[in-house]
């Protein structure tokens, strides 16, 4: 009995170390936290008082959101305070990230409270953050006349692509971009891209290029365009309210497009203005 002089029995270890003995137990399993003296007689497990001390730091660890196993490395193979250094800049980074998206779910939400309490139609509001993958395309770019002439650039890029035997990746991507207008000379600047798939040579009668992966503020609209300058106005309400910023010109992706479509009800248009987020001074 004299060696269990300053050992402290599991249930009062429990209350100063406040952890319960289920979980000491389990520690005890893991090779956590192993008791200092088991009585083979008995069964009772004995605690050295000094492990209170790699209790408290069990339990400020895990705390912090380290996992048992990764704490548990820290204790017994990193014994240098430089290496307990570099788990706490890493956890503190990681969670800095995690309160990030937090922050930006909780801006979207308040946003999108914000339009509903403004409008009675929900579903005007699905405006969503997204990403628009890296392709390859083939492209027409033009300065005309008015918006309806854009067929005109679909209708000669379609025939460019049956004529070369042109193959198109799925999805095609079969995008509008639409860059500043030349109000003075009453011109506007439209690129119609396809996505493609392999690499074409020699092509005079149309372009090749790669387009970057971009994130952007999407809209789905369906049927005639007669109200793109209201849905315009909601995307960019959502862009401020969301703490973004534009970053490039605002592109259609026609996933029905008048070519497809027997009538204007049935076009389904995205909608999509290159986003970042706004940097904090």
């Amino acid at each position: 009995m004299l060696g269990r002089i300053s050992m402290l029995r599991i249930s009062d270890f429990s209350i100063l170390s406040q952890l319960s003995t289920k979980m000491l137990r389990h520690y005890a399993d893991i090779d956590l936290l192993p008791p200092g003296f088991i009585d083979e007689s008995t069964g009772y497990r004995y605690y050295y008082e000094h492990q209170l001390a790699i209790a408290n730091k069990i339990n400020m660890l895990k705390t912090m959101g380290f996992s048992l196993h990764l704490i548990k490395k820290i204790l017994y193979e990193y014994d240098e305070d430089i290496h307990l250094m570099k788990f706490l800049n890493m956890q503190a980074a990681q969670l800095q990230e995690e309160i990030n998206e937090k922050q930006d779910k909780i801006l979207l939400i308040n946003s999108m409270i914000k339009h509903l309490n403004a409008q009675k139609d929900a579903s005007k509001y699905t405006v969503t953050a997204k990403k628009i993958p890296q392709r390859r395309v083939i492209y027409l770019r033009a300065q005309l006349k008015q918006y309806q002439d854009e067929t005109l650039l679909w209708t000669k890029l379609s025939r460019i692509i049956r004529a070369r035997n042109i193959r198109l990746s799925y999805p095609h991507y079969n995008t509008a971009v639409f860059y500043e207008e030349d109000v003075q000379n009453q011109r506007i600047d439209v690129e119609v891209q396809k996505s493609i798939s392999g690499d074409y040579e020699n092509l005079r009668e149309a372009n090749i290029k790669t387009e970057n992966e971009q994130t952007v503020a999407s809209f789905i609209y369906e049927g005639h365009y007669n109200k793109l300058s209201e849905v315009n106005e909601t995307v960019a309400h959502w862009i401020l309210d969301n703490d973004y910023e534009l970053n490039g010109p605002q592109f259609n992706i026609y996933h029905i497009s008048p070519e497809e479509a027997n009538e204007s009800a049935n076009l389904l248009t995205e909608i999509c203005f290159p986003i970042k987020k706004k940097l904090i001074p």
